[in-house]
């Protein structure tokens, strides 16, 4: 498993379900992702990690997360506009 820090960026796939919880861990609010986003990993425990996603901290499962590597241009299967 990759290991993620606070300040990390993750990269959540479009359809992708980021939560909010009470205090007794039950879902208060959902927001499922119309599109792909970068995020940054503001904290983590040992199964969630809370997210900054437009302007409000949302929770995701860790198993869930995919670090954010930026491509470097000529990689494979990537186009580019000048």
């Amino acid at each position: 498993m990759i290991s993620l820090n606070s300040g990390d960026l993750v990269y959540l796939p479009a359809n992708f379900m980021l939560t909010k919880h009470n205090s007794d861990g039950t879902v208060s609010q959902y927001c499922e992702l119309k599109s792909p986003c970068v995020c940054i990993l503001l904290k983590s425990d040992e199964l969630r990690s809370d997210l900054f996603y437009r302007g409000q901290t949302w929770t995701a499962p860790n198993d869930m997360l995919t670090p954010y590597v930026e491509r470097q241009q000529g990689e494979e299967n990537v186009s580019y506009t000048s």
